[in-house]
C-alpha cells in the first residue's frame, strides 16, 4: 500500500516539476522578450464603471507632457551675466537630449500674424468688447489717438485696425505668459533678478534607467561647473525626471542597504541553526516557486501585473517560508530519518494552515475591484505552489535531517516554561499588558489616505519646483478641467463658459491664470457675436459722421471692408501657430469631444473646493484632481480590505471549528493579538493607518495563523523542534519584511512597522495560547 502511494506521490512530483518548468518558460518569455511595463496607475484598480475614460485621457496626456519636460532657470543680478550662464550651461549639456530650447525665431511672431490676419474680424479679446460698450464718441477719441500714435498698428495698417483690436488680441495671446522673448532667447524678468529658460526634452521617460543614469548626472554635473565658474549664478531646476531621480537614487540606496541587511541576516541565520547551505536553498525554493506560478497565471487572466499587486502578492508568498520550515525543523533530532513519514504526519496542519489562509484571501477577490480580484489570485496562486512544493518535491531533496538538536532542546525548554494565557496570575499579567500596550496606541491612531502623504521629496527640492512653476507660469498637470461637448464648437462655447467664472477669480487674485483652447480660437458663435457688434460699430451713422468730422476720412468703408469669415477650427488646429496650446485639445474621446483647461498658481484647500464646485455649476464641465482620486482609491482599497481581514478572522474561526472544537480560537489568538499590538504602536509612534498598514496586517494574519496551527498541531509543550520551525519562520520573516520600519519612505515604513511588530507578537504569543499536554 505504502509503495504504491509512493509512487502516486512520484507522479505528482514529476507533473509538479512539468507545471514548474512551463511557467518558468512563461516568465522567461514574458520578462525577457516582451518585457511588459509593471502598471503603475492606481485608477487601474478601480472597476471600468468607476473611471472616467475622458478624464484619464486628460491625465495622460498632460503627464505625458510634463514627463518628459525639465526647466532649467539660470539667474543673474543682470541680463548678460544671465546669457552668459545660459551659453556656459548650454554647451556643457549639448546633445545629451531630444531637444534643448532656449531661443526662438523671430519670424513666428510675423507667421502667426500673418495666418491670423485674415479673421481680424472674429478675433476680439476681452479689452476689444469693453471698448464695444463704449459712447460713439469715446469710440471715435480712441480711435483717433491710435490714429496719431506713433506705433499703433500692432503690424496692421491703422484702416485695417482702427480701433486696434487685432493688436489687443496679439496681446492678450502673450497675457499670463511669464516667458517671454528677449534678444531671440526665453526670458523671464523679475524686479530681482533675470533669469534666462532653458527646456528640455528628454528622449527617455522620467522614471526610465537611461534618463536618470546618464541625462540627469549631465545635468548635475553642468549645473556644479556653472556654479563654480559663476558664483553669483543662480540655478533652479523642475520637472517630473529630476524628482524621480532624487527618489529613486535615495529608495536604491535605502533599499540595497536594508536589502543586503536581510539577505545577510537570513543567511547567518540558517548557518548558524542548520549549518548547511543546501537548507537555505530549500528555504528559499517554494518562495521562488510560489512567486514564478503567480506570476504566470496573474499575467494569463489579467494580461499585466499592477505594482501594487507585487508588493501585496510578494509579501503574502512569504508565508510560504513557514512551510517549508516546519517540514525541515520536524525532523531535528528525528530517529529514523523517514522523510515520507514527516510528510503523512504534518499534511493535516499544513494543509489547515494552507486552507485557512487562501480562503482568507479569496475573500478578497469577492470585492468589486480589478485590483484586489488580482491580488487575492496572485497570493492564492503563490501559496499553493508553495504548498505543493513542499509537499511533493522536500521528501526526495531534504535527504538527511538538519542540525540544530540542542537548539531545539533549548527552546523545547523555553516553551514548556512559557507563560499561558488564561491559567493563573501569569496569563492575566499576559493579557493586561497586551491590552496596556494596545489600547491607548489605538485610541491615538489617525487614518490618513492622502497620497501626497505617502511621498518622500526632500523638502528643499519641492520647494524649488515650486519656485520654478511661479516664475515660468507653469501649470500644474494633476489638477484642471476637463470640458466636454457633442462637436468641437459645443465644447469651445462651454469652455468659454468654464472661462468667464475662472477670469472672475483671476480678477479677484484667487488664481494666476489659467490656459484654455478657447482663448487661443473662439468658438463660431463667439466669432459671429463679436464680428455682429464690430460691423454695428463700424455702421454707426454717429460713430461715421464723428470720424469723418475729425479725421476727413469716409468712415463708411471700414463697415464695407469687414470680413467676418470664421476661423476654422480644424485649420487652425492643423496650422502651427497651434502647435504650444495642442496639448489642451484631447479630440474624440468615445462619444465626445474634450479639451483641457490648465490652471496657474492654485493653492488652498479653498480654492480647490470653490473649483470643484464650479464643475458641477457649468454643463460638460468635469474637475479632475489626480491626487484626491488617488487618494479616494487608496481610501477604498483600506476600508474594503480592512474589511476583508475581518472577514478573514471570521471564516477562519469556522475552518478551525471542524478540527479543533472548542479551541478553535486559539490558533488565531496570536495574529489576532500581534494585529492588536501593531496598531497600538502605529498609535503611539504618530504614524497614519493607511492601505499599507492593511496590507501588514493581512501579513500578520497568514504568518500568525500558521504558527498557531503549527504550536497546537504539536501539543507537547516540550517541543523544541515546532517551536524551532515558528522561530526560524519568525525571524526570517522579520528580516525579510520587518527591516522595512527603517525606511525612509512612508509607506515602507507603516507597512514594516505593522510587519515588524505583528510578526514579533504573534510568534512570542503563539505558545502562550497553545494547549497543554494531553493526558
Amino acid at each position: 500500500m505504502r509503495a504504491t502511494a509512493r509512487s502516486s506521490w512520484r507522479l505528482a512530483a514529476l507533473l509538479w516539476l512539468f507545471v514548474v518548468l512551463a511557467a518558468m518558460a512563461h516568465n522567461a518569455w514574458v520578462w525577457g522578450v516582451q518585457r511588459p511595463a509593471l502598471d503603475a496607475d492606481i485608477m487601474a484598480l478601480l472597476p471600468r464603471d468607476a473611471r472616467d475614460p475622458v478624464a484619464e485621457a486628460a491625465f495622460t496626456r498632460m503627464a505625458a507632457n510634463a514627463e518628459r519636460r525639465v526647466v532649467v532657470l539660470i539667474g543673474a543680478p543682470t541680463v548678460d551675466g544671465a546669457r552668459k550662464a545660459a551659453d556656459r550651461y548650454l554647451a556643457d549639456i549639448r546633445g545629451i537630449a531630444a531637444d534643448v530650447r532656449h531661443t526662438v525665431d523671430g519670424r513666428d511672431f510675423a507667421l502667426w500674424r500673418e495666418f491670423l490676419a485674415p479673421y481680424r474680424g472674429v478675433l476680439i479679446g476681452e479689452q476689444g468688447r469693453a471698448l464695444l460698450k463704449m459712447s460713439a464718441q469715446q469710440r471715435s477719441e480712441y480711435a483717433l489717438s491710435r490714429l496719431f500714435s506713433p506705433a499703433s498698428g500692432g503690424g496692421l495698417s491703422w484702416p485695417d485696425d482702427p480701433f486696434g483690436l487685432f493688436a489687443s488680441w496679439m496681446m492678450e495671446q502673450a497675457a499670463g505668459q511669464n516667458v517671454r522673448p528677449l534678444d531671440g532667447r526665453l526670458w523671464i524678468s523679475t524686479p530681482q533678478r533675470e533669469w534666462a529658460v532653458v527646456l528640455i526634452s528628454l528622449h527617455d521617460a522620467a522614471f526610465s534607467s537611461a534618463a536618470q543614469d546618464s541625462v540627469l548626472p549631465r545635468l548635475d554635473k553642468a549645473a556644479a561647473a556653472l556654479r563654480a565658474a559663476q558664483p553669483e549664478v543662480s540655478l533652479r531646476t523642475a520637472g517630473i525626471a529630476p524628482v524621480a531621480a532624487v527618489v529613486a537614487r535615495s529608495a536604491q540606496s535605502e533599499m540595497s542597504a536594508i536589502g543586503l541587511g536581510s539577505v545577510v541576516g537570513i543567511v547567518l541565520l540558517v548557518a548558524l541553526v542548520f549549518r548547511r547551505a543546501s537548507v537555505l536553498a530549500l528555504v528559499l525554493l517554494p518562495i521562488l516557486v510560489g512567486t514564478l506560478c503567480a506570476s504566470s497565471v496573474a499575467l494569463l487572466v489579467f494580461g499585466s501585473i499592477h505594482a501594487l499587486t507585487l508588493v501585496f502578492g510578494a509579501s503574502l508568498v512569504g508565508v510560504a517560508v513557514d512551510y517549508g520550515l516546519l517540514y525541515l525543523c520536524s525532523g531535528v533530532g528525528e530517529q529514523p530519518f523517514d522523510p515520507f513519514a514527516r510528510r503523512r504526519r504534518l499534511f493535516a496542519g499544513l494543509s489547515l494552515a494552507l486552507a485557512t489562509v487562501v480562503c482568507a484571501y479569496a475573500g478578497l477577490a469577492l470585492a468589486p475591484f480589478p485590483g484586489l480580484r488580482q491580488m487575492s489570485l496572485f497570493a492564492g496562486v503563490g501559496l499553493v505552489a508553495a504548498w505543493l512544493t513542499v509537499m511533493l518535491w522536500y521528501p526526495w531533496l531534504a535527504r538527511a535531517n538538519p542540525h540544530g538538536e540542542k537548539l531545539a532542546a533549548t527552546l523545547g525548554r523555553a516553551r514548556a516554561a512559557w507563560p499561558s494565557f488564561g491559567r493563573g496570575r501569569v496569563g492575566l499579567a499576559l493579557a493586561t499588558v497586551v491590552v496596556l500596550v494596545a489600547a491607548p496606541g489605538i485610541a491615538r491612531i489617525h487614518v490618513q489616505d492622502d497620497v501626497r502623504a505617502l511621498q518622500s521629496v526632500p523638502l528643499p527640492l519641492l520647494l524649488e519646483q515650486a519656485e520654478v512653476a511661479k516664475l515660468a507660469g507653469v501649470a500644474s498637470p494633476a489638477q484642471l478641467f476637463v470640458v466636454r461637448g457633442a462637436s468641437p464648437e459645443e465644447t469651445l462655447q462651454r469652455e468659454e463658459a468654464l472661462g468667464a467664472k475662472l477670469s472672475a477669480m483671476v480678477g479677484e487674485g484667487t488664481l494666476e491664470g489659467f490656459q484654455a483652447v478657447s482663448r487661443r480660437i473662439p468658438s463660431r458663435a463667439r466669432q459671429q457675436a463679436d464680428c455682429t457688434a464690430l460691423r454695428g460699430l463700424y455702421s454707426d451713422a454717429q460713430w461715421q459722421a464723428a470720424m469723418n468730422e475729425a479725421s476727413g476720412l469716409d468712415a463708411t468703408r471700414f463697415a464695407e471692408q469687414l470680413r467676418c469669415e470664421p476661423l476654422d477650427f480644424d485649420a487652425w488646429l492643423a496650422n502651427p501657430v497651434s502647435e504650444a496650446f495642442r496639448p489642451l485639445w484631447l479630440g474624440r474621446v468615445g462619444d465626445a469631444y474634450a479639451s483641457v483647461t490648465m490652471l496657474n498658481g492654485l493653492q488652498g484647500a479653498a480654492v480647490v473646493a470653490r473649483l470643484q464646485a464650479l464643475a458641477t455649476q457649468l454643463p460638460g464641465v468635469s474637475w479632475v484632481d489626480k491626487p484626491a482620486a488617488i487618494s479616494e482609491v487608496l481610501q477604498r482599497y483600506r476600508s474594503r480590505m480592512l474589511w476583508v481581514v475581518v472577514g478573514a478572522y471570521v471564516l477562519a474561526l469556522v475552518l478551525m471549528l471542524a478540527r479543533y472544537g472548542r479551541d478553535a480560537w486559539r490558533p488565531l489568538a496570536p495574529p489576532l493579538a500581534g494585529s492588536l499590538l501593531a496598531l497600538g504602536v502605529l498609535g503611539w509612534s504618530g504614524l497614519p493607518f493607511q492601505l499599507f498598514a492593511v496590507l501588514g496586517l493581512f501579513l500578520v494574519l497568514g504568518m500568525g495563523v500558521d504558527y498557531g496551527v503549527f504550536l497546537i498541531e504539536q501539543p507537547r509543550r516540550g517541543d523544541g523542534a515546532t517551536w524551532l520551525a515558528v522561530s526560524m519562520a519568525a525571524l526570517m520573516s522579520i528580516l525579510s519584511f520587518g527591516l522595512l520600519a527603517l525606511s525612509h519612505m512612508p509607506a515602507l515604513r507603516v507597512f514594516g512597522l505593522t510587519t515588524l511588530v505583528g510578526i514579533a507578537g504573534a510568534w512570542l504569543l503563539a505558545p502562550s495560547f497553545s494547549r497543554r499536554d494531553p493526558a
